[in-house]
């Protein structure tokens, strides 16, 4: 009798635990997009799924843009030759690809199909000045249209109109309100309003769409991907190899997963339309897919 109330208490805190991790892990990994053999693979940094739940994935191989369809299989690819360090990838409003490249301070804008249609910046040439960029990592885009680029190089969030007119641009290097150490993330929620991974601060910093500074959220650790889901903002720490998810109401931390075995250097993230959670893990040349628990 001693012996069986020592394991039912034994399998009772089995079962507690269990629970307890599960309701600590929002997301289940179901495995990771599975490249052909004949691709060139590199490190994987951006990843995005359009409204048809096509994904894309940018990687610093070649090609680097590659599409997959629904059923998980490679589409077409595109974009060889055109990038120096591919960094950020967005699907536009009207379903244009929208692609950073760092090293070559640039912002192209390609057809689902792989034309190039529009190019902002001069490729490989650094500057400040309202049409430049210097090492552009993330972009959003508006409710309005209205594209924001998490410019990092120069410490800064540039605003344009979707024809690429130049609207307005806040920040700067340093570590004060709507300053950055590197404008690395961007996320923008239902309200237009701003949230910028600022990467070697330890903080996401939140704007109005005019870039009024409204609040900065750290204790989480240090963010390199930003991506708003629902409520919650999910960020993603490279130097930790966590997801944490915050609060958009205070930016209260409200779970954090992961670790260097399940991610692989985390860097820009996505959604799917069915809810599925898709991350580009720079160290593991991969991306994981993830499904929310309970579903």
């Amino acid at each position: 009798m001693t012996e069986l109330k020592h394991n039912l208490r034994v399998w009772g805190l089995a079962a507690i635990l269990a629970v307890s991790l599960q309701a600590a892990d929002p997301y289940i990994s179901e495995g990771f997009i599975q490249i052909p053999s004949s691709i060139q693979v590199g490190a994987m940094s951006g990843v995005e799924v359009d409204a048809q739940g096509r994904v894309y994935v940018l990687h610093r191989g070649e090609p680097p843009v590659l599409v997959f369809g629904k059923n998980g299989r490679l589409s077409h690819a595109f974009g060889d030759g055109m990038f120096r360090t591919a960094h950020g990838l967005r699907i536009g409003p009207d379903g244009d690809v929208w692609t950073t490249d760092n090293a070559g301070h640039s912002v192209m804008r390609f057809s689902p199909e792989g034309i190039l249609e529009e190019r902002w910046g001069v490729t490989a040439t650094p500057g400040a000045g309202e049409l430049d960029f210097r090492s552009p990592d993330d972009l959003v885009f508006a409710s309005n249209g209205d594209v924001y680029i998490a410019d990092a190089g120069n410490g800064r969030i540039v605003r344009r109109a979707a024809n690429g007119d130049f609207k307005q641009q806040w920040g700067s290097k340093g570590k004060g309100e709507g300053q950055f150490a590197a404008a690395h993330g961007i996320a923008i929620d239902s309200q237009d309003r701003i949230y910028v991974a600022d990467r070697g601060n330890h903080r996401i910093q939140v704007f109005s769409p005019d870039g009024e500074f409204l609040a900065a959220w750290s204790g989480f650790g240090n963010p390199f991907g930003a991506l708003v889901v629902g409520d919650e903002l999910l960020v993603s720490d490279g130097d930790a190899h966590t997801i944490s998810h915050l609060s958009l109401k205070d930016g209260k931390m409200t779970a954090q997963w992961g670790d260097p075995e399940m991610l692989k250097l985390p860097h820009l993230m996505a959604v799917g339309p069915d809810g599925r959670l898709y991350i580009a893990e720079v160290a593991g040349n991969r991306v994981q897919i993830f499904r929310p628990a309970g579903k």
